[in-house]
């Protein structure tokens, strides 16, 4: 609805002043009684027509007024109501396209890669991981329904030296077993070392396999093979969190693969030719000063070892040689800052600036009695992703994770989500889907109406003003689900979802659908159908359940 009002703005714009305006305001005004929609046209208009804001206004809003919406001026705004023929008119096109009517496939279908999640395999994947892991999925869900082809991938960060310190803990605790010294391990195991008690496991796992055979290894060798066991068997397990929160990916991608392959030296040459990389205290350092970062970044260090930074330069320009028109990562709050000296090096190879987009996944606090929950009472760790699945339920966690901004920190309530009252977010917008069915299979069994099968659009006919603000609630989903995808924000489906299942659960209360009246009982059951078509909708979207029964 937003872009036909968009399009019908620009239309009488260039009709009355023969110009053409690029961007405006166009949003739903705070007070519901100035209309469906408010645009600040008039003031961006003023100073190159030289008119008074309210002026205009006034000239466009007459423009604007006929049998498909109604305009008015206030204070040089422009409010905006669509008429109910109009409103009729796109409800029955949802109820005709049913769940394609929200996805008008886009001019110009482009070839995106999303990376998310990316966790280090040198650990369970935690809460935060799960948060990256939702947002991720629905961006890529709804980029898809739009037309776009979206590659799925995540960043497997098997080189380097934390996969190196997972190695070594690992090998540190299995001597542990055997009752093996090894001080200069130890020193560096208490240092630096993992210490949860998964990494006993895995020793007690390598245990079993090897027996003592990996006592008498050297001990780079030894370290080496417990890496690669650890490695493995971690990368099994955050897999299958993932597959618990249905997530799923379409390439896994091996940061080792850079260097066996030599891209990393490759576009380090690249670089060096252009005059971006220099020597200085006997490393590599990139000119990211060059492109506003506060100062230059090592790319070799003085030991001969590569940083975490010249892979990422070299994975993201493999991406680009890949073809991908467009790139989004979503990355963790920590690495604030490190978008603009990665954009930086891109740019030094020709990258277009736009090419890649990064969105921050802030962290999540569990929040169980009032207070922060740090720890598992299972295994005296940090609560694992795992864990709190198990605990409240996929759905609720995919729905809470997107109750946010990613970019915002989110409390987690563990108590709240695990109610079955309206005070539980995500039953209460499952609720309102069940309770229309309940409906359906009542009208079915006594009154042999199949709301499902009925063509119901017929009935649209004199509707009420509760009955218009159920129907265009629904429709504005279509206008949130382009939004999501311009500003990258698919908390914006849980707002919406929860505005449309208050209006429902007032609408449930209030009027009774099964009436004497059957031209009334079928109006509503039009409407009825037409908001199951829009939360089934969202609900696939965010991945969670459509319950026939609650």
């Amino acid at each position: 609805m937003k872009g036909f009002v968009e399009r019908a703005i620009r239309e009488r714009i260039k009709e009355l002043y023969s110009i053409e305006i690029n961007s405006f305001s166009l949003e739903p005004p705070r007070e519901e009684s100035y209309g469906d929609y408010a645009t600040n046209v008039a003031f961006l208009l003023s100073k190159s027509l030289r008119k008074n804001p309210q002026e205009i206004a006034q000239e466009l809003a007459s423009k604007l007024s006929n049998h498909l919406m109604t305009a008015e001026a206030v204070k040089g705004f422009v409010n905006i109501r669509l008429s109910e023929e109009f409103v009729r008119g796109e409800f029955k096109g949802l109820l005709t396209k049913g769940q394609d009517y929200f996805f008008e496939p886009v001019e110009k279908p482009m070839y995106i890669q999303v990376e998310f999640v990316s966790a280090n395999p040198t650990g369970p994947l935690h809460v935060g991981h799960g948060r990256g892991a939702v947002v991720g999925d629905v961006l890529s869900k709804l980029l898809q329904r739009l037309g776009h082809k979206v590659l799925r991938e995540y960043y497997i960060n098997d080189a380097g030296n934390q996969v190196y310190m997972l190695g070594l803990s690992v090998l540190h605790r299995y001597y542990e077993l055997f009752g093996k010294e090894d001080p200069e391990l130890r020193e560096v195991f208490e240092r630096e070392g993992y210490k949860g008690k998964y990494i006993k496991r895995l020793a007690k796992d390598l245990k079993a396999f090897y027996g003592e055979e990996l006592l008498d290894l050297e001990r780079e060798r030894a370290i080496d093979l417990c890496k690669e066991y650890a490695h493995k068997r971690l990368l099994e397990d955050i897999k299958e969190t993932l597959e618990l929160l249905s997530v799923s990916f379409d390439s896994w991608f091996s940061e080792r693969s850079l260097y066996e392959r030599g891209l990393v030296e490759e576009v380090m040459q690249k670089l060096r030719e252009r005059n971006y990389i220099y020597e200085k205290d006997g490393a590599l350092w990139f000119k990211s000063s060059d492109f506003g970062d506060d100062k230059d970044r090592v790319v070799r260090k003085s030991d001969g070892s590569w940083t975490y930074f010249a892979s990422d330069i070299a994975y993201h320009y493999q991406k680009f040689q890949r073809g991908f028109d467009k790139v989004i990562n979503l990355w963790g709050a920590d690495h604030h800052g490190y978008e603009r000296r990665l954009i930086g090096a891109l740019k030094a190879l020709n990258v277009p600036e736009d090419w890649l987009k990064v969105e921050f996944v802030q962290m999540v606090r569990l929040i169980s009695g009032g207070q922060e929950v740090r720890m598992s009472k299972r295994t005296g760790e940090f609560i694992t992703l795992q864990e709190l699945i198990e605990e409240v339920g996929k759905d609720a966690v995919r729905f809470v994770f997107l109750t946010r901004d990613s970019d915002t920190p989110l409390d987690f309530d563990i108590d709240l989500v695990k109610k079955n009252t309206t005070e539980n977010p995500v039953f209460y917008v499952q609720y309102a889907y069940a309770r229309i069915r309940g409906v359906f299979r009542e009208v079915k069994e006594r009154y042999c109406i199949d709301p499902d099968k009925e063509d119901l659009r017929e009935y649209l006919h004199g509707l009420s003003e509760e009955d218009l603000r159920l129907t265009k609630k629904c429709l504005y989903l279509k206008d949130t689900f382009e939004a999501v995808a311009k500003a990258l924000s698919p908390h914006l489906i849980t707002y919406s979802l929860l505005e449309l299942a208050k209006d429902f659960h007032y609408y449930y209360n209030h009027h009774r659908v099964m009436v004497e009246d059957r031209k009334l009982m079928l109006l509503r059951l039009a409407l009825f159908r037409g908001v199951e078509i829009t939360l089934r909708t969202a609900f696939e979207l965010l991945g969670i359940e459509a319950p026939e029964r609650m």
